[in-house]
């Protein structure tokens, strides 16, 4: 699973701004970045008339539009989903998940801040491993102003990317990200690529996705 790195922020600080311009320099780098936008207030992508919309009035549940350059997911759900389960959709297609909005998600943060805004941080400096201001604090975390775009990729770069193992294996119990230490990675790695590469039809394997469902009965 990517790293998932969230920008956090009082109301009207530019965490949007400051992504637009991160994006690019990132990409620059060669890397592929998925975005993740929360809204606690909801949102509706479906407008009436459209085909997307009467499907949904006629009650179903998951709609996919699909298109030679995109591909878009609209899913009914019964709760606010986690941030593993919105990665698990994101799947290997990114190197690095951005969110904004998921101050309360358990995620690596960013927090962007402006002396116009407030002084208060929504976030213990313990929280961050960033902080991005037009003013320099007094606080035991790393700093960089909001024009240095630059030296804030090196920063994401340097403690989410480079580091990252060849090989990496994520586990997710009942949509809850389960931590392995790397002994376990390579145990499940080596197993699974054993066993599905002696299937047939199956040729080089750059990426494996299993998804189990048990009966309810079964796992009681």
């Amino acid at each position: 699973m990517p790293p998932i790195v969230s920008f956090v922020g009082l109301s009207s600080v530019g965490k949007t701004t400051l992504l637009e311009r991160l994006i690019p320099e990132l990409k620059k780098r060669s890397y592929r970045v998925a975005i993740i936008k929360h809204d606690v207030h909801g949102f509706d992508m479906d407008k009436p008339g459209k085909d997307s919309w009467r499907f949904t009035q006629a009650g179903s549940d998951i709609i996919m539009i699909s298109s030679p350059d995109k591909v878009a997911l609209i899913k009914k759900v019964d709760h606010d989903s986690t941030l593993q389960e919105l990665a698990r959709l994101v799947g290997d297609s990114a190197d690095i998940i951005l969110t904004e909005g998921f101050k309360q998600r358990e995620a690596a943060k960013i927090e962007v801040h402006r002396k116009a805004i407030g002084e208060k941080l929504l976030c213990k400096p313990e929280e961050l491993v960033a902080l991005v201001t037009d003013e320099p604090l007094d606080l035991p975390v790393w700093q960089c102003s909001t024009e240095e775009i630059s030296k804030l990729a090196d920063r994401i770069e340097s403690t989410f990317l480079t580091n990252r193992r060849e090989e990496e294996a994520t586990l997710t119990v009942n949509g809850v990200s389960v931590p392995m230490a790397p002994f376990v990675q390579e145990f499940v790695i080596n197993t699974l690529v054993g066993m599905v590469s002696t299937l047939k039809g199956v040729d080089k394997i750059s990426s494996l996705d299993i998804s189990l469902k048990r009966n309810r009965d079964k796992a009681a």
